[in-house]
């Protein structure tokens, strides 16, 4: 009982944290795609996911080490054990950064003769300026987790994203509007703020050479490589259409696919990841291995809800996109607008994953996470082999939409054998029918200007549905009731697939 006001304070510090995140990537992304031209910002993309990629062999999974030894080796108040477990855990991944680093240089040397745009190679180049920072600071904000300085850990993940943009507007103002440029501030700000924490270690003795234990950076390394294989193949899954895009139909079609894709990732960003921060902590305290019945009510409740709010999202995508690409992109990405209602429930349908993954992370059956997402990676990586050269950037869109639903699919086979969910499937469809619905009056309305359009779709589009499911749906309408009575939500929907009318 004692933890549970530290819970809670953790919680409400890491969703803020998250949701100004959130807020700073909608002032972001604008920015970029306003100062660099459209090939300009597909190199930035895909030099990022191959930071991206690098960064997770650098940590080595470290990160989770750092967490899970935290205790053991600072329990005793002695300053030398927690000396030792800083050092280590600082120094561990800065020598695996630079062991993969040197790797990295010489394959790109290996393949310099195969890159003919010069500015993808220095791009490439300065990669490793971006790993370096984003693999250390992700050991030093697992130690604020571990410290509970949750709203500390927060603050500089937010000072970080801020720092970005204010290096964006000096960008502009020096005009200095390339891809190398955006790379190279990015890994600046980022660098700050990792030394600044690096810093404060120092600060407080915390660091110290003498104390690099190479017994524990084994253990370090046993226990956290293993997690690898997973991020690798969400890494793949989530990144290696990009790639191949830019194999098949060069720059340019890679910004446009990019930027779609980061519209879309930001509109999942809004609805899961609060929603992902939230429930953790709930069924984490529903769980009992005796009795699952409270937390499959939760789950089926809030997957069927989730259902709902992606129903939404997914009509607003397909009604709204040509708008929002024009004002979230600029105008030069219109060619993108094709894609977001491809992408949109594609990344709904994935979103799905945080109700799913419950039982098998309850379990600890981390192995049979990766094994699924590396099938699905292997999966979209065949799909976009062959879909891209027939039919173009869709391609790369529709191999997202089908091996997300089949890694949604697999892991729901998997988790009803843990888990079994008992959806309100009526309610589910019911929202899929208000959708259909909402879509008709909300396509009529056309105007010149893209902001009119967008807040007069979205707001007649979100009116009708809510409307058409209230008529439709009982649920719903109690639901409306009781958060306009500002109560709770009774905790289990009608189980089951009939649920009510």
């Amino acid at each position: 009982m004692s933890q549970s006001p530290s819970l809670l304070r953790d919680v409400r510090h890491y969703l803020s944290g998250k949701v100004f995140l959130i807020l700073l990537g909608f002032i972001s992304f604008p920015i970029m795609t306003r100062m660099l031209s459209v090939a300009d910002f597909g190199i930035v993309s895909l030099t990022l996911r191959i930071a991206l990629l690098l960064t997770v062999l650098s940590k080595c999974g470290l990160q989770y080490s750092a967490a899970r030894f935290y205790d053991h080796q600072t329990a005793t108040p002695s300053h030398a054990a927690s000396q030792k477990f800083y050092t280590t855990l600082v120094s561990a991944p800065a020598l695996i950064t630079f062991v993969v680093v040197a790797i990295y240089y010489l394959l790109i040397a290996s393949i310099r003769h195969r890159i003919a745009d010069p500015l993808f190679y220095n791009c490439l180049l300065l990669v490793p300026a971006v790993v370096v920072p984003r693999t250390l600071q992700s050991v030093l904000l697992s130690f604020l987790r571990n410290e509970g300085r949750s709203l500390l850990h927060s603050v500089l993940e937010v000072c970080t994203k801020a720092l970005t943009i204010c290096g964006f507007f000096a960008l502009i103002f020096g005009n200095l509007r390339s891809a190398f440029y955006v790379l190279a501030i990015t890994a600046i700000a980022e660098g700050t703020i990792v030394l600044w924490q690096l810093g404060t270690l120092v600060w407080r003795r915390m660091i110290h050479f003498s104390a690099l234990d190479v017994g524990f950076v084994r253990s370090a390394v046993l226990f956290g490589a293993p997690l690898i294989a997973y991020e690798l193949s969400s890494i793949v899954l989530d990144s290696g259409d990009r790639l191949l895009i830019r194999h098949y139909l060069g720059d340019v079609s890679l910004g446009y696919y990019s930027a779609a894709y980061n519209v879309s990732s930001y509109l999942q960003d809004t609805l899961v990841t609060p929603l992902n921060l939230a429930i953790v902590p709930i069924y984490m305290r529903l769980w009992n291995p005796k009795d699952s019945s409270p937390i499959r009510r939760f789950l089926s409740q809030g997957l069927s809800w989730f259902a709902v709010a992606a129903c939404a999202m997914t009509g607003l995508a397909i009604l709204c996109s040509k708008d929002a690409i024009v004002i979230v992109a600029s105008a030069k990405f219109i060619e993108a607008r094709h894609l977001l209602p491809i992408l949109i429930p594609s990344l709904m349908i994935y979103g799905a994953h945080i109700f799913l993954t419950v039982g098998l992370i309850l379990e600890k059956r981390t192995a049979a996470m990766a094994g699924l997402v590396a099938l699905a990676a292997v999966v979209n990586v065949l799909l976009n082999i062959i879909l891209i050269p027939r039919i173009g950037l869709a391609g790369g869109a529709w191999s997202t939409l089908l091996s997300y639903a089949l890694l949604i699919g697999l892991l729901a086979v998997i988790n009803q054998r843990i888990l079994p969910l008992q959806l309100n499937f009526r309610l589910m469809l019911q929202a899929a029918l208000a959708t259909v619905v909402a879509a008709v009056p909300t396509s009529l309305i056309h105007t010149g200007l893209p902001i009119v359009s967008l807040v007069l779709r979205s707001s007649l589009f979100l009116l009708c549905f809510t409307l058409a499911l209230a008529v439709m749906s009982l649920p719903f309408r109690e639901a409306a009731r009781a958060i306009l009575m500002r109560k709770s939500m009774p905790l289990a929907l009608p189980l089951g697939t009939g649920g009510n009318a």
